[in-house]
């Protein structure tokens, strides 16, 4: 029985598995969505939901203790001017998880998680797609090919 367990364990050690973790939730708020494991994405998703929910109150003190959860004050900033207004209307449920299928290589179920569609859209967090670059084609300008001259054999 798993008493008091409040985490899973991702096989992985204490240290590992906070780096691991903080390191999702910075590319989830710093992109708008992530592809990893079913696993992962749970546990990411738990984290994300909290600090979102506390990010929305913006105040000296809550802008440090997602300081010392981050370490980096673009992300915090990202956080509390950018996704956190554009949340104030819901209580909870800031992301969610979209099951894509397995991957090939350990048959792991992959998902996307992602910031709600409609606060990525307005905050513009996604990068755009690149564009496909129109090839031009260029005419090359073909030789005339040599006449061969055959001889006739008398």
């Amino acid at each position: 029985m798993r008493h008091r367990q409040k985490t899973k364990q991702l096989g992985r050690d204490t240290k590992h598995r906070k780096a691991l973790l903080r390191n999702l939730v910075r590319a989830l708020i710093e992109q708008g969505e992530i592809v990893t494991s079913e696993a992962k994405a749970k546990e990411t998703k738990r984290w994300a939901d909290k600090l979102i929910g506390k990010a929305k109150t913006d105040s000296l003190a809550t802008r440090r203790l997602l300081h010392t959860f981050f370490g980096k004050r673009d992300v915090v900033n990202t956080l509390v001017e950018r996704i956190a207004p554009a949340m104030k209307d819901r209580i909870s449920g800031f992301s969610s998880i979209e099951k894509l299928g397995t991957r090939r290589g350990d048959n792991a179920d992959v998902v996307k998680l992602s910031l709600v569609e409609a606060t990525a859209k307005k905050v513009g967090l996604k990068a755009p797609k690149a564009e496909k670059t129109e090839k031009k084609e260029v005419k090359v300008a073909k030789k005339p090919a040599a006449k061969k001259t055959v001889k006739k054999a008398e």
